[in-house]
């Protein structure tokens, strides 16, 4: 039996959704860099995904909604469609992963979400700065992920600098709609 079994298909289309959205709505945020800075993007997307459901450690329930996010990637161009206004949605998986598992699964899911979000956002130098090397970049959000998702503090303290203000505040409101019910 799998962990996402306990969810209606709703519950589990929105779960399994959700993680992709927030990193296409980032995305979208900035259109500073082109479309060199979106392909990069939708990559970090992607590598972000796929680490987290390589990891040996953590939530089993986050591992396998990041199996399904990649074995559905035939549905990333509809999901691509909708992914503005997402705090309802935000709130909504929050509150039907209360419903169904422990507080520890539930902070698993809201990390990743945000650890996919902030990834996607630093995936390319903003403001015309020179862009990291590919393999020292994604090591270095892999760390992050296999850390525990430790690469979201509470005050975010270490703000990085190649992170546009306009995928600031789109981090800023999914945050604030995913921890709006924790």
């Amino acid at each position: 039996m799998t962990q996402l079994s306990c969810f209606s298909d709703e519950e589990i289309e929105l779960l399994i959704s959700l993680p992709y959205r927030v990193g296409m709505n980032v995305s979208y945020a900035d259109d500073e860099g082109g479309e060199r800075d979106d392909e990069r993007e939708m990559h970090a997307l992607e590598i972000c995904i796929r680490a987290v459901s390589k990891l040996n450690e953590g939530s089993e329930l986050v591992k396998e909604i990041a199996h399904k996010i990649l074995d559905s990637k035939d549905k990333w161009p509809l999901w691509s469609q909708g992914v503005f206004n997402l705090e309802p949605h935000c709130e909504k998986a929050v509150l039907a992963l209360k419903a169904h598992v422990n507080d520890d699964d539930v902070n698993a899911y809201v990390k990743m979400v945000l650890e996919i979000a902030t990834t996607v956002a630093q995936a390319y130098g903003e403001f015309g700065e020179e862009e990291e090397p590919e393999k020292g970049f994604f090591g270095k959000a892999v760390s992050k992920i296999a850390g525990g998702f430790a690469g979201m503090s509470a005050d975010d303290e270490s703000h990085p600098m190649n992170v546009s203000a306009s995928e600031d505040d789109a981090i800023a409101s999914i945050t604030a709609a995913l921890k709006k019910n924790i």
